[in-house]
């Protein structure tokens, strides 16, 4: 329920995430928005230009301080089930998900009539090769934040769970993360 900058849309967004034991992070989200924009069908396209749910997740190395440079992991999703999936240390050089990681996510989005949800999978595999995950599995904070997203010019808005702190838009602040745990 924050939205920000120039935001002419305010949709509302709700959804949960969860630990499934043995397979990785479960995340629901559901938009009340009646025909979203979806444009792009493929992975890795630019999604955020059409109506768009948007996680990130970031986990901090032992003894590190959260930072803007910190590990975290984007992941961009259309009405259409199309994914932008990028992981790495601060916004720069960050790498695109691969392909069978892609297909681990099972990515499934759903259109109906006042509203469309998507659900996704953050494998425990992959989790493990960006982070300790056993680590977090056993109660160790990590940070996320959920967005909702339409960065064209006729549907413009900048929606996420936690309050972001910048003058203009910008998702790629960890310091600005909600704290998770497992429990």
């Amino acid at each position: 329920n924050q939205y920000m900058w120039n935001s002419i849309r305010e949709p509302k967004v709700y959804g949960w995430m969860g630990y499934l034991n043995g397979e990785g992070l479960f995340v629901k989200m559901v938009c009340e928005e009646t025909n979203p924009k979806r444009e792009y069908q493929n992975h890795r396209d630019p999604v955020y230009k059409d109506s768009t749910m948007e996680i990130f997740l970031a986990f901090l190395e032992e003894g590190e301080a959260l930072s803007n440079d910190c590990m975290y992991t984007n992941f961009e999703i259309n009405s259409n089930g199309a994914m932008l999936a990028n992981y790495g240390k601060g916004r720069k050089g960050r790498q695109s998900i691969t392909d069978e990681q892609f297909e681990m996510t099972g990515v499934e989005s759903t259109i109906e009539e006042d509203k469309w949800y998507l659900e996704v999978l953050f494998p425990e595999s992959y989790l493990k090769q960006i982070c300790d995950f056993e680590k977090v599995k056993e109660g160790k904070k990590f940070y996320c934040n959920f967005y909702k997203i339409g960065d064209s010019e006729e549907i413009i808005h900048f929606g996420s769970y936690s309050p972001i702190k910048s003058e203009k838009p910008n998702f790629h602040l960890p310091v600005c993360f909600a704290e998770a745990v497992i429990e």
